[in-house]
């Protein structure tokens, strides 16, 4: 939940960040979020379309330092949360992803039941928490697909 929040304040589709590089030409598209965990790893992949990756790529971790040194907005993080817990909520209205995310949940010792109380949990100053912790420029690596010319 964290990480999602993080995401989109970083490079979300209403964020300053995400229009300036759309505006620039530097995005072709929103970029896509994966939030990956276990018990023994976890990463967050961000992906999409640009003509040039690396300006994309230094414009995201210039963010994500921004945000690391300043304070989160805590309205802002309260709005983002709101619409990830409706984000969740609504995947209950389907029984393929109800069989998916109850699956996974599983798997990886989680209690589908118990997510929405820990989602409570949640404040703007654990998600910096998170935020130092899981962001660190040395763990972060970018790779591009080229398509044949």
């Amino acid at each position: 939940i964290d990480n999602r929040n993080n995401f989109k304040h970083v490079n979300g589709k209403s964020s300053n960040l995400y229009n300036e590089l759309y505006k620039e030409g530097y995005l072709l598209s929103q970029p896509d979020l994966e939030y990956e965990f276990g018990n023994e790893y976890s990463h967050v992949l961000i992906g999409g379309q640009s003509k040039n990756p690396q300006k994309v790529y230094e414009k995201i971790a210039e963010k994500i330092q921004e945000m690391k040194n300043n304070d989160i907005n805590v309205r802002e993080f309260e709005r983002i949360k709101k619409k990830i817990y409706g984000d969740y909520a609504v995947e209950y209205n389907n029984v393929a992803d109800i069989g998916r995310m109850f699956t996974s949940d599983y798997i990886k010792g989680i209690n589908s039941f118990e997510y929405m109380d820990k989602f409570e949990e949640i404040d703007a100053e654990y998600a910096k928490q998170v935020l130092k912790e899981i962001f660190t420029e040395d763990k972060m690596i970018m790779s591009v697909i080229k398509g044949k010319k």
